[in-house]
């Protein structure tokens, strides 16, 4: 009895663990996007650093900006498995700055600055 009791604690165990694993894996790209540039931010696009257009466009939405020191979570569908990303903005002077190759698979958290400078934070 003692060791049916042990195999079911073990089997639970395994099975939460498997069911973490995958949770931590489902959308494995979403990430925080913090204007530190202190400028304000019209449009944010991303794309794949292997594609030559921009997937996504206007991730702020219609009629909206990212004011310095604002941020917005950028969530992936589950079919966008790509790990490296480039990102544009377009501030409010119609001023662009890019960010290229960052792997989105690691990062949790991007503050984006001047010039295409950034600070991320990993996961």
């Amino acid at each position: 009895m003692r060791v049916l009791n042990v195999l079911k604690v073990f089997l639970v165990a395994v099975v939460m663990a498997v069911g973490i694993q995958g949770t931590a894996f489902a959308g494995s790209q979403d990430f925080t996007l913090i204007n530190g540039t202190g400028r304000v931010i019209t449009y944010i696009y991303l794309s794949p650093t292997h594609e030559n257009e921009w997937i996504y466009q206007d991730e702020l939405g219609p009629n909206s900006v990212l004011y310095p020191g604002q941020d917005i979570f950028i969530g992936f569908s589950p079919r966008d498995g790509v790990q490296y990303w480039d990102v544009k903005v377009v501030y409010d002077n119609n001023a662009e700055d890019y960010w290229i190759g960052l792997d989105l698979f690691r990062v949790y958290s991007l503050t984006i600055r001047p010039g295409g400078a950034s600070s991320i934070e990993m996961i």
